[in-house]
């Protein structure tokens, strides 16, 4: 699904994480048991493995049903946490798009945050190759425009980013074109945010 009928789709609407459901404990031998007495000819599947791990009850499940039926090229995390989110968010939008890019503005450790080296690890790890810009949001936004250009779409994981810094929005305009989305999140609640870009303007939804 295009990005802009992402936003048409969305327009007056907020998408707050669930929270996980705990799974009933079962035994594994009384469950084969019946499925094999109720379907004795049929073999049993397996659940397919991802490159990414699945996240679909996990925190990033309100995030990830979002960007489900988005087909993009390049994604922007502004904010990466410890990187799960970065994972989930990749593993759902890879079922659309066989390349997409990954770029990630983080102060990381130099504001308490996850070590960078660590981070870029932990994608490695996932099949992920992350290009990272440290430091000051404003600072890696500027790098992006000068080097990068534009996004397919931008995911801000905190909003006192753009609160605290007015020019950031700015910046987040600068690097998009007609058809990125930019999602903030506000209070565990992710929501479409306006970008003008030229006389285009998109309102927050």
């Amino acid at each position: 699904m295009p990005l802009l009928k992402l936003w048409n789709s969305l327009r007056g609407q907020s998408t707050t994480t669930p929270e996980p459901k705990a799974e009933e404990s079962q035994n594994p031998t009384t469950q084969v048991s019946q499925t094999s007495a109720k379907s004795p000819s049929k073999a049993v599947k397996r659940p397919t493995k991802t490159t990414f791990g699945m996240f679909g009850g996990g925190p990033h499940s309100g995030l990830c049903k979002l960007l489900k039926p988005l087909s993009v090229h390049s994604v922007l995390e502004v904010g990466v946490g410890d990187g799960s989110q970065a994972i989930a968010v990749m593993e759902t939008l890879s079922r659309q798009s066989d390349s997409i890019r990954y770029y990630a503005v983080d102060e990381f450790e130099m504001a308490g945050g996850v070590n960078l080296k660590q981070f870029h690890q932990r994608l490695r790890n996932h099949n992920l190759h992350p290009q990272l810009f440290p430091g000051p949001v404003d600072r890696g936004l500027t790098k992006i425009a000068h080097t990068i250009g534009s996004v397919d779409l931008i995911l801000v994981a905190n909003a006192s980013a753009i609160d605290n810094n007015p020019a950031v929005t700015g910046m987040l305009a600068r690097i998009s074109h007609e058809g990125t989305g930019v999602l903030v999140s506000r209070n565990d609640t992710w929501s479409l945010m306006e970008v003008s870009i030229g006389n285009d303007s998109r309102r927050a939804a």
